[in-house]
C-alpha cells in the first residue's frame, strides 16, 4: 500500500525530492545529527549529470565520434514521464555541459513547449520528426514520456543512450543501445 518505486536515471528533479533531504540535513546538524546517508545519496544524485556526460563520451567514441560537434538528439527535459514540469530536471546541467562541450543539441518534449534557462533565455523544443533522429549521432533519453514512439526511434538512429530504461517493454534489436 502506498509503495511508490524509484529507478535511477539521470538525476534527480523536481521542486521537493533534490531540496528537502538537504532541509533536513541541515535542520538534524542544528540538534548534533549527522544525516550521513542522505548526504551521500545526495552527492551521487547531484553527480549523475556528470556521469552522463561521462558515458555520451564513451558511446561516441566507440562510434568513432568526438563529443565536439556531434549532434545530439535529447528527449526529454522535464523532470520525469508525462509531465510539463522541468523544475531542478537533470536534463537541464546535462544539457549545458554537452553544448559547453561542444555538441549541437537538439531537445524534443512532447509535454514542455519552451523552457526557461538561468530563469532568462527562453529556448523552444523541437517536434520529434524523422529528420531529427536521422541526423543525430546520438539519441539521449533523458526523460521516457509515454508520448514517444520508443520503436520508431530505434529504427531511425545511428545510436541510442538510454538513461531511463524506455526500453524495457520494446523490442530491442538495436546493435548500437546503451543503457545507464
Amino acid at each position: 500500500y502506498g509503495f511508490m518505486p524509484f529507478y535511477p536515471g539521470p538525476g534527480l528533479g523536481g521542486h521537493c525530492i533534490p531540496i528537502d533531504p538537504w532541509y533536513l540535513t541541515w535542520k538534524a546538524r542544528e540538534y548534533n545529527y549527522h544525516t550521513k546517508l542522505i548526504e551521500t545519496a545526495g552527492e551521487i544524485n547531484n553527480d549523475m549529470p556528470n556521469y552522463v556526460i561521462s558515458r555520451v563520451m564513451e558511446i561516441l567514441n566507440k562510434e568513432g565520434k568526438a563529443l565536439k560537434g556531434s549532434n545530439i538528439l535529447m528527449l526529454g527535459i522535464a523532470y520525469k514521464k508525462d509531465i510539463d514540469d522541468y523544475r531542478e530536471s537533470p536534463a537541464i546541467p546535462i544539457l549545458e555541459k554537452l553544448q559547453n562541450a561542444g555538441a549541437e543539441c537538439t531537445v524534443v518534449d512532447p509535454y514542455v513547449k519552451e523552457y526557461k534557462y538561468k530563469n532568462k533565455i527562453e529556448i523552444p523544443v523541437k517536434k520529434l520528426k524523422l529528420e531529427l533522429l536521422k541526423k543525430a549521432d546520438l539519441v539521449l533519453i533523458t526523460t521516457d514520456h509515454s508520448d514517444f514512439d520508443y520503436q520508431e526511434i530505434m529504427n531511425n538512429s545511428k545510436a541510442i543512450f538510454d538513461t531511463r530504461n524506455a526500453y524495457k517493454l520494446v523490442q530491442n534489436n538495436h546493435t548500437n543501445y546503451y543503457k545507464l
